[in-house]
């Protein structure tokens, strides 16, 4: 194999490992799952080409036939080794939210703040990337 033929061959193997990166950008993300406490959450976000992160979720629970519900917003997507990490703040005080999920399935933690101090909820659930 001369020169050419092997530059050819590397910019078209590294032309397809960019593709291949490009295609692995999931475009939406659901999580459900149920903490402590009988209280469930529900979250779903859009993730751009670009990183860029939208979405929305809530906290709610069912108590005496009436549902309590808390939302709030995703703004920041992040991953790690099985794990997918949605971080945003309340829709009622801005308060900032970390919801922490198992992919595709396990342990959930979810940490908000509420009058300066970090509470944190966990449980089992969900997560499903598209």
């Amino acid at each position: 194999m001369n020169r050419l033929h092997a530059l050819a061959l590397v910019t078209t193997l590294s032309l397809l490992a960019s593709a291949a990166a490009f295609a692995a950008v999931p475009a939406s993300i659901s999580v459900s799952g149920t903490l402590n406490g009988g209280i469930n959450v529900s979250a779903s976000c859009f993730v751009s080409s670009s990183g860029q992160a939208s979405g929305a979720g809530r906290l709610f629970r069912t108590y005496n036939g009436v549902t309590y519900s808390y939302p709030f917003n995703i703004n920041m997507v992040t991953t790690g080794t099985n794990t997918v990490i949605l971080t945003g703040y309340t829709v009622a005080n801005l308060a900032p939210v970390t919801l922490t999920a198992t992919v595709p399935s396990g342990s959930q933690s979810f940490k908000y703040v509420v009058n300066g101090k970090t509470v944190t909820l966990t449980g089992q659930g969900t997560v499903t990337i598209q």
